[in-house]
């Protein structure tokens, strides 16, 4: 049998047709192919499909391979690679890779993994055309509804970089932690204060520990309201250093924990169809414990009543170029991709890639249970060699490229949960103080200096330890609403100089 590496072209949509009747096969992940032939059948197929004239061959020369060694491999971060340097890699795509192993090789490195709750990777045979996952054109829609722009604009990056901090200054949080458990009533305190129901849910670990699963509520206000769910892991582990030993888990799973609350923070202050809940899961790092128990305590009606589950792990480090997000789910999980692949075009400019390869993080359980689920999680995350150690600090994190995964995230939820638009709201009651000068003239001038003033007032309580979340019902809600205003007056701006 022979391999060789290749880039995808345009146009070559029809490409494992035509390689599949000359008598071979694809390995597919996102652009990057493998070509794959019996020696018998190998110049056929390339002169089938014109690809013995290509010039998108990688620097990998055409290699030959015994019957049944190629295998696909799913990894958390580099753990595969970092347990096994010593087995050949065909294609490295992050988290997907095919490497050349022996049948049985394969199979003494799986055995124990199959009777592991948290396994950190997983191999499979290749014997026919696979697709790991595929590369998607995102829709650019840049028209969108005003009310979901507004949303996705209010959304504060300093605010997550503060929210992320506070979740990187524990030592650790693995599962069973007092620092854990420090961490989950941080999370309480603050959305209790952004105005949500908030619930725990205990989590039995093995061994006898246990953990805990922080919930938060919005209530939708249909007479029959679906339910949607944003979840993330709260928990951190360092897997190399043991219990005691420092587990920062800026990346894995702070990045994608500061995204719920921040997104919850700027979701309590909007209306919806639909129900919300924000999960943080304690024991995602021991096996799934708390999205596995979680699933398990819901009734069949409440099963039946969420349309999705929206999962964020690992979202804030930038592993190749171009930067990219991959949306993980599985055939049931079809519109909720689709929506997000929307979403991802509208409001960011990252590559999207779609897997419909489940594995290993929270979104696994819901769709075991039928329950349509997606995990976003960084382009080719499986480059991130720091995760599960002590090296996975805060400058790991980029926040600008966090924020724009929050952005599809948010439009994706408020389109999805049914946001309440509100045309022309009036101007908030006036909440700055001293100079009133901002008053006079036309309202859009009058909006632009109340704003101004507000910024200015909160730029002073910032610098003393003070942030928006910890504000007041009054001065939260006046600042939510001088955010839509502003950002429906510079969608309107874009409109007129755009002719829309």
């Amino acid at each position: 049998m022979k391999v060789e590496l290749h880039q995808a072209r345009s146009g070559d949509a029809t490409l494992t047709e035509r390689v599949e009747k000359a008598g071979g096969w694809l390995v597919e992940a996102g652009r990057k192919r493998l070509l794959v032939a019996a020696n018998a059948r190998w110049r056929a197929v390339r002169e089938a499909t014109s690809l013995h004239d290509a010039d998108d061959a990688d620097d990998a020369m055409v290699q030959d391979l015994g019957q049944g060694r190629l295998h696909g491999v799913c990894q958390k971060g580099r753990l595969f690679q970092q347990a096994h340097p010593e087995v050949p890699v065909l294609l490295d795509a992050g988290r997907y890779l095919v490497v050349d192993l022996p049948r049985s090789e394969a199979n003494r490195i799986n055995k124990p993994l199959e009777q592991s709750e948290a396994p950190c990777f997983r191999l499979f045979p290749l014997r026919e055309s696979t697709r790991l996952f595929r590369q998607v054109a995102p829709r650019r829609d840049a028209a969108g509804a005003r009310a979901v722009d507004a949303v996705v604009a209010s959304a504060s990056q300093a605010r997550y970089v503060t929210l992320l901090s506070q979740l990187v200054s524990y030592p650790t949080r693995l599962s069973s932690s007092a620092e854990y458990a420090q961490a989950v009533d941080w999370a309480e305190s603050q959305l209790t204060t952004a105005g949500l129901a908030v619930d725990r849910q205990q989590v039995s670990l093995p061994g006898g520990a246990s953990s805990i699963n922080l919930l938060a509520r919005l209530p939708g206000q249909a007479a029959s309201p679906r339910h949607w769910l944003v979840v993330a892991h709260l928990d951190s582990v360092n897997h190399q250093g043991g219990p005691s030993a420092p587990a920062p888990g800026a990346d894995d799973n702070a990045s994608g924990s500061a995204a719920l609350m921040l997104m919850a923070e700027v979701l309590a202050g909007q209306r919806f169809d639909d129900d919300l809940s924000f999960v943080l899961f304690g024991g995602e790092e021991q096996g799934l414990h708390g999205s596995r128990q979680f699933v398990a305590g819901l009734s069949a009606a409440e099963r039946g009543r969420i349309t999705g589950v929206l999962n964020m792990d690992m979202i804030g480090s930038i592993n190749a170029t171009p930067a990219a997000v991959l949306l993980e789910g599985a055939p049931l999980s079809q519109d909720m991709i689709d929506g997000l692949s929307a979403a991802g075009g509208r409001f960011t400019d990252l590559e999207l890639q779609v897997s419909l390869n489940p594995f290993a993080s929270d979104h696994v359980p819901f769709i075991d249970a039928g329950i349509p689920a997606v995990l976003t999680i960084e382009g080719a995350d499986g480059a991130n060699d720091a995760i599960h150690g002590p090296n996975d600090v805060l400058a790991t994190v980029d926040p600008s490229y966090a924020m724009k995964i929050v952005a599809m995230n948010l439009g994706f939820v408020a389109t999805s949960a049914g946001l309440h638009a509100v045309d022309a709201p009036p101007l908030p009651e006036c909440h700055c103080r001293g100079d009133e000068r901002h008053h006079l003239g036309d309202p859009w001038r009058q909006l632009e200096a109340h704003h101004e003033a507000l910024l200015a007032q909160y730029r002073r309580w910032q610098g003393q330890g003070v942030w928006l979340a910890q504000l007041d019902v009054g001065w939260r809600q006046a600042w939510q609403r001088l955010e839509l205003l502003r950002s429906r007056r510079e969608w309107e701006r874009r409109s007129r100089s755009t002719g829309r």
